[in-house]
């Protein structure tokens, strides 16, 4: 078999054109394997990132329910005390009302007793034989 040169020049540009393949295609391999680590990053990183913001979204509802709960217990505890400051209102009206009537009482009591005393300076003693 003889090959003339122009053949041979033929069989070398071949041979070159796919050694220049074969090196640009694992070159392309290696560039994929680079971009399959980044897309596994990527993921493990969403992932992650999927895990926190379920976690936030726990811890805000959380939060919230607690608010509510707050809430609640002080419109509770505002009506509690609402309460107690009306029983304080009518206790402060009861005992105004008992020390009015107890400084009526005295004074009457008082203008009473000076009735009797002036009466008794001004009228004779009673005479039990006369009687």
């Amino acid at each position: 078999m003889n090959m003339s040169n122009s053949e041979e020049n033929s069989l070398d540009r071949l041979e070159s054109l796919a050694e220049t393949t074969l090196t640009e295609l694992q070159e392309i391999k290696l560039g994929l394997q680079e971009i399959k680590l980044g897309l596994q990053e990527t993921n493990q990183g969403l992932k992650e990132t999927r895990a926190s913001a379920n976690s936030n979204a726990k811890s805000i509802e959380a939060l919230t329910n607690s608010l509510a709960e707050s809430k609640k217990e002080w419109e509770k505890d505002r009506r509690g005390l609402d309460q107690l400051l009306g029983q304080l209102t009518r206790s402060r009206s009861d005992f105004y009302e008992v020390q009015s009537d107890f400084y009526n009482r005295f004074d009457n009591e008082e203008r009473q007793s000076r009735m009797v005393e002036i009466l008794e300076r001004y009228l004779p003693p009673e005479n039990p034989a006369n009687s």
